[in-house]
C-alpha cells in the first residue's frame, strides 16, 4: 500500500474544543510514511499554531455552522472540486455540517473511503425541533455511502442506531484521545492555587468549557449561589470562551451580578494552561445539554480532580455515580448540581476515592496514541476491503 491521499474536513477548528482536538491530533499523527494529510475547516476563528508543518491547511470561506441553503450548497460545490482535483483516496468528516457537505462531495466526486466522526449527536443539538429532524433525515440518507461512522461512546452509537440512522456494522467508537502526560504530570497544587489567588481554608469549584448554550454555563452560576450558602469560603471560577460567535459571556455576567456573585465566582477566559488550573480545584462541575463524551470531563478525570457532570449523552459511559469518578445529575438542575457537589465537598475521603477511580480509567482509555493507532488501523482495513472488492 502506497501513501493514501487523505483530507480531514471540520465545520471550525478553533482552540478549546474537543471535535477540533481530536481533529488536530489525527491529522499530524498519522504517519507521514503512509499518509499525506490535508485538513480543511471553515471560517469561524480557525486555530491553526499546533497543526503540524507537514500538514496541508484549506480554508473554506463558504462553511459556516447554521444550515445556510446558498453557502451549503457553494461549499458543496468546492469541495467537490478540490476532492475531483486532488483525488484523495480518503475523506474524514468531524462535525455536524462537514459531515453533511462533506460526505455529498466525496460521494459525487468518488471517493474510494468516505469516513466521518461524530463528536456529537447531530440530530439533538439545535433548540429548533425543525433542524434536528433535517439532520435526522439527511443522516439516514447519507448514512449508506459512509464506509464507517465513528463514534466517541457506545452510547453514542446507540443514539444514531436507535434513530435510524446506519447499520451496526458501520460503526466503530473509538474514544476522542487527550494528552494524558500533561494531565497525569500534577502540577504544584498549592502553586497553582496562590497564582489563582485561593488561600486556606478556601475551598475551589471550576467549571471549563466553551461559553455557549451547549455547555449551559446558567445552570453552573445558579449552583453556585446555593453552594455559596453553605460553604461562604468556597469560591468559583468559569474557564472558557466561545470563538465562532455564540458568546453568552455578557449574560453570564449578568446573572453572577444579579445573583450577587461577583466576589466569589470569577471569569478566567480562555486559559492555555487547563493542567495547572484543575490542579488548584477542589472540585470540578459539568453542567452540559448534550455531549459526545466531554473532553473536559476526561481532562478532569485524569487530572485526579472529582466532578459533578449531567447525566447526558457519553458523559454517562465516563462517569459511574459514586464509583468513578464523582457523580451525575439530571441537566438544567442547579439544586441537583449544588446538592452533589456539597456532598463531595463534605466528604473529602470520598472525593478523594472517586477521582482516584476516574483518573485511573481515563488513563487507560484515553491515550492520544491509542486512538491515532486505531484510526490509522480502520483506514487500512478499509483500504483492503475495498482493494478485495475490486479484485
Amino acid at each position: 500500500m502506497g501513501r493514501l491521499k487523505t483530507l480531514h474536513l471540520i465545520t471550525t477548528l478553533p482552540r478549546l474544543s474537543g471535535a477540533a482536538d481530536n481533529t488536530r491530533y489525527t491529522a499530524n499523527l498519522l504517519d507521514q510514511s503512509r499518509y499525506e494529510v490535508h485538513l480543511a475547516f471553515g471560517a469561524a476563528e480557525p486555530d491553526t499554531s499546533s497543526v503540524a508543518p507537514h500538514v496541508r491547511v484549506i480554508a473554506l470561506p463558504s462553511l459556516v455552522r447554521p444550515i445556510a441553503p446558498i453557502r451549503d450548497g457553494r461549499v458543496t460545490w468546492e469541495l467537490y472540486r478540490l476532492m475531483q482535483r486532488e483525488r484523495y483516496d480518503i475523506v474524514h468528516t468531524h462535525n455536524s455540517k462537514a459531515g453533511v457537505v462533506g460526505r455529498l462531495a466525496a460521494r459525487l466526486a468518488g471517493v474510494p473511503i468516505i469516513v466521518h466522526t461524530a463528536h456529537t449527536i447531530s440530530f439533538a443539538a439545535s433548540t429548533s425541533a425543525l433542524v434536528n429532524w433535517l439532520y435526522r433525515i439527511t443522516e439516514r440518507a447519507i448514512a449508506p455511502f459512509t464506509a464507517q461512522i465513528i463514534t466517541v461512546s457506545r452510547l453514542n452509537t446507540t443514539a444514531y442506531l436507535d434513530a435510524g440512522i446506519g447499520t451496526p456494522d458501520r460503526f466503530t467508537t473509538i474514544y476522542s484521545g487527550v494528552e494524558t502526560a500533561r494531565f497525569l504530570a500534577r502540577p504544584d497544587r498549592d502553586a497553582c492555587r496562590a497564582e489563582l489567588g485561593i488561600a486556606p481554608p478556601e475551598q475551589f469549584v471550576l467549571w471549563i468549557g466553551r461559553l455557549n448554550r451547549q455547555k449551559d454555563p446558567f445552570t453552573f452560576v445558579r449552583g453556585c449561589r446555593l453552594l455559596a450558602n453553605e460553604f461562604p469560603s468556597a469560591r468559583f471560577a468559569l474557564v472558557g470562551e466561545d470563538s465562532v460567535g455564540e458568546s453568552l459571556e455578557p449574560e453570564v455576567r449578568a446573572l453572577i451580578e444579579d445573583l450577587h456573585l461577583s466576589d466569589t465566582v470569577r471569569l478566567l477566559g480562555y486559559r492555555s494552561d487547563i493542567p495547572r488550573v484543575l490542579a488548584a480545584a477542589d472540585l470540578v462541575l459539568h453542567s452540559s445539554l448534550y455531549e459526545g463524551l466531554g473532553r473536559s470531563v476526561i481532562e478532569t478525570m485524569l487530572a485526579g480532580v472529582p466532578l459533578v457532570a449531567t447525566a447526558v449523552d457519553g458523559v454517562r459511559e465516563a462517569v459511574l455515580p459514586g464509583q468513578r469518578g464523582g457523580f451525575l445529575v439530571p441537566p438544567q438542575d442547579p439544586a441537583a448540581l449544588a446538592d452533589a457537589a456539597a456532598r463531595l465537598l463534605r466528604d473529602p475521603e470520598l472525593a478523594n476515592a472517586l477521582s482516584a477511580s476516574g483518573r485511573k480509567w481515563a488513563a487507560e482509555h484515553f491515550q492520544v496514541e491509542d486512538m491515532v493507532k486505531r484510526i490509522d488501523h480502520l483506514y487500512r482495513q478499509l483500504w483492503q476491503l475495498k482493494g478485495d472488492r475490486h479484485r
